[in-house]
């Protein structure tokens, strides 16, 4: 019976977040890129691209508009810049500013159950980028 409750605790117990280390960390650049239907035939597209940095977060470049969804064709881009980091829910969000200074924020959530998965939910608030959705977290090699 002391094994059954022992097992019992064992499993109940949550990893702490300290115990599994998510990707990207701040000395690594990394991209993410995520589209979503627009309308026939036209996609909304979102990029962030980071660069390291210091002391412990990203600079981004954030690109978004529209496409064709067949060709890839861009029909619109606007292209701003930022900053990005870590906060305390498992992944990372970030701030820019477009062109005219017109402010804006994206949020790319992970999982601490499953660190190595690539393909996650975001979020973008400017009208230009795709408001929600799934997209790729890479290297940008």
């Amino acid at each position: 019976m002391r094994t059954l409750a022992a097992l019992v605790v064992l499993i109940g117990t949550d990893i702490p977040a300290t115990a599994v280390e998510l990707w990207p960390q701040p000395e690594g650049g990394w991209r993410f890129a995520m589209t979503v239907p627009a309308g026939p035939g036209r996609e909304r597209y979102g990029y962030v691209d980071a660069d390291p940095a210091p002391p412990g977060g990203w600079r981004v470049t954030v690109t978004c508009g529209l496409q064709d969804a067949r060709t890839g064709r861009v029909l619109s881009r606007v292209v701003g810049r930022g900053t990005s980091n870590r906060g305390a829910s498992p992944g990372f969000g970030g701030q820019w500013s477009w062109p005219g200074g017109r402010a804006a924020s994206f949020v790319i959530t992970q999982s601490l159950r499953d660190p190595e998965n690539l393909r996650l939910p975001a979020e973008f608030t400017a009208p230009e980028c795709p408001r929600r959705g799934v997209g790729d977290l890479s290297t940008g090699d």
